[in-house]
């Protein structure tokens, strides 16, 4: 998978705010938010980690079975994918 921006991923009053910026330009091409676990994903992303490290991780960090993070990660990526900020 490979994310087709760059990311700025900030912390803002309990929730997590990612900015999709144009890695040529530096624009500003999307602004959404994200709770904990998708700001998690997206950083492992955004890090190079391939979904089952970041599967991994999310095991490590909460109380989950394996089917429910993978889950997690699955419709995170889906997400990224049907909003042309990733491609598969």
């Amino acid at each position: 998978m490979k994310l087709n921006y760059e990311f700025s991923i900030q912390e803002v009053a309990d929730k997590f705010v990612a900015v999709a910026k144009n890695r040529e330009t530096e624009t500003v091409e999307q602004v959404f938010d994200l709770n904990e676990t998708g700001a998690l994903i997206l950083q492992a992303l955004q890090d190079g980690q391939d979904t089952s490290a970041i599967v991994s991780l999310l095991l490590s960090k909460y109380d989950v079975q394996p089917d429910e993070a993978e889950a997690e990660v699955t419709v995170f990526v889906n997400m990224l994918v049907e909003n042309d900020l990733a491609t598969r």
